[in-house]
């Protein structure tokens, strides 16, 4: 039962940190689908950018996830 709140836990995390990060997975989409189709640059260089730029940004992003705790006088 641990192992199964464990896992339901890191996926709700998982799906969290996604919802903040909707903004870079659109921006990553549409540069990339410019880049293909306006600019007739290779897929895979661009596929692999576009999956990096995202993967960094959530990676930066991960230690936000866990709440912060209330030093004095919280609100």
């Amino acid at each position: 039962m641990a192992d199964l709140t464990a896992l339901q836990n890191g996926a709700r995390a998982f799906f969290e940190l996604a919802k903040t990060q909707r903004m870079a997975w659109s921006c990553a989409l549409v540069v990339g689908l410019f880049l293909t189709w306006y600019g007739h640059v290779p897929v895979f260089p661009v596929l692999a950018g576009c999956i990096l730029a995202v993967t960094i940004s959530t990676m930066r992003a991960w230690p936000r996830l866990k709440p912060k705790p209330v030093i004095r006088g919280g609100r």
